[in-house]
């Protein structure tokens, strides 16, 4: 535990932190406080603000336990008590069961949040603080930065944005990306607030630590400078591929995408290159923009001419049609789920499947016996090759229902199903929100929940 001193008052003004944040509506708030300085200042900063605003939603804390260190339950019981002190209810929410060997970090990030959406939903928000800091982001960056010359995006330099959205519901708002961890922590010293000092924020073993600690004080006001210079740029590119969609592509069926080539090909080759690769990603059902080198693949392709060529990238086929290209999911590797009574499940990267029947259902790819039952049922001249990857329901082994677009379903009663993009609907950066939407508007699809911030 880290006992502070009281020093003089720190210049931070929660107006400024928090003025852009739209809290209008809102039922309670959500913040994430694992104990440490970071998270412990963003609640107070909170509280601070909130302060004689009335009707100013009620502040909720809640805290993770991780289960991977034995004092982390501790840990949560020191946020527990300063919460009661505030007046500020608190929950704890533990991440139970097996811990994996490997990917221990990622995975516990993934639990987190899906806990923090857990608490966000129980208490009817769809707002949650965390005290994410300018440390993290420039540590993110370097971390980013050396992947980038492995094959990795530039994308990501971009760094994190200040808001998230998460399973197209809940925002994740993180107001103090512009604030240093020493400031936050001269905050709390001035309110004789401790905070909880994790080990493994020492462990050279972990790649953040190690940056963390070779990182030097003239370093940072120029990758902060890189920073900024990087999520410029991809915003500008976001935009200008999503007015590229919307007059050089159409989605048919729901299930192959066509490109009109005369349209395609006058638009800037990095304009392409990232349009190529968002089409690739939601066609395939892949939560993670193809490499630099398949989409380069990819423009070849479609810039040959060759009319009887087809290629196959990122589990999508794309084929070349006389003043138009087609792309749809390759019929391979495709999934067989169970979705019971009462449950939702996400079919191969590309829908959202929900059972509110009293019955199990399988779901498993159209195929040429599917494409033969839509046909029967009043849906004739579907293209063949991308409707056999369209998802059809079974049950007893037979084909009850299938589902080919908003126009072209037939499915049984309680089973509504309805295109899921992997590569923005469980995690949408803020960056990418203009980018998100023109795609969500190609393919005629609920539209995106309004930015909870008016900045990115």
């Amino acid at each position: 535990m880290n006992v502070p001193s009281i020093n003089a008052e720190p210049q931070l003004d929660p107006n400024s932190i928090f003025g852009p944040v739209d809290f209008e509506g809102l039922k309670s708030i959500i913040v994430a406080v694992s104990g440490g300085s970071d998270s412990l200042a963003l609640l107070y900063l909170l509280i601070a603000f909130g302060a004689g605003r009335p009707g100013f939603p009620p502040i909720a804390a809640v805290t993770i336990d991780h289960r991977l260190r034995p004092e982390s339950a501790g840990e949560a019981r020191y946020v527990a008590e300063l919460c009661k002190d505030a007046g500020i209810p608190h929950r704890i929410l533990d991440w139970s069961g097996a811990k994996p060997s490997t990917g221990v970090s990622a995975k516990a990030r993934d639990a987190r949040y899906s806990l923090l959406c857990e608490a966000a939903r129980d208490a009817g928000t769809h707002v949650i603080f965390t005290g994410h800091t300018l440390d993290d982001q420039i540590e993110t960056f370097v971390m980013r930065s050396a992947r980038t010359g492995k094959g990795g995006s530039e994308r990501g330099l971009a760094s994190m944005a200040a808001t998230t959205l998460l399973d197209r519901e809940i925002w994740l708002v993180r107001p103090l990306l512009e604030l240093s961890r020493e400031t936050l922590r001269d905050y709390l010293r001035a309110r004789a607030i401790g905070w909880c000092d994790d080990p493994s924020n020492d462990d050279p073993h972990y790649e953040r630590v190690r940056i963390r600690k070779a990182l030097k004080d003239d370093e940072r006001a120029n990758i902060r400078r890189d920073i900024a210079q990087k999520v410029a740029q991809r915003r500008s590119l976001n935009a200008k591929v999503a007015l590229l969609l919307p007059r050089c592509v159409t989605i048919s069926d729901g299930l192959h995408a066509e490109i009109t080539c005369e349209c395609w090909a006058r638009q800037d080759a990095n304009v392409k290159r990232l349009a190529i690769g968002v089409l690739i990603a939601v066609m395939g059902g892949l939560s993670f923009l193809p490499s630099a080198e398949s989409c380069n693949k990819a423009l070849q392709h479609l810039a040959s001419g060759r009319l009887s060529g087809r290629v196959t990238i990122g589990r999508c086929v794309l084929e070349l049609k006389r003043e138009k290209a087609l792309i749809y999911r390759e019929m391979r590797s495709m999934p067989e789920i169970a979705v019971e009574p009462g449950y939702t499940a996400i079919w191969d990267g590309r829908y959202r499947i929900e059972n509110r029947s009293d019955q199990q259902f399988r779901t498993v790819a159209c195929g040429t016996d599917g494409v033969i039952f839509l046909e029967e049922n009043g849906y004739p001249g579907l293209y063949r090759p991308s409707v056999r990857t369209c998802p059809v329901v079974l049950s007893d082994g037979k084909i009850i229902g299938a589902y080919a677009g908003a126009d072209h379903a037939k499915l049984p009663q309680g089973v509504t199903v309805t295109r899921h993009l992997a590569l923005f609907d469980h995690i949408l950066s803020g960056y990418d929100e203009i980018l998100a939407q023109s795609v969500a508007d190609i393919f005629q699809i609920q539209a995106y929940p309004v930015n909870q911030i008016n900045k990115n």
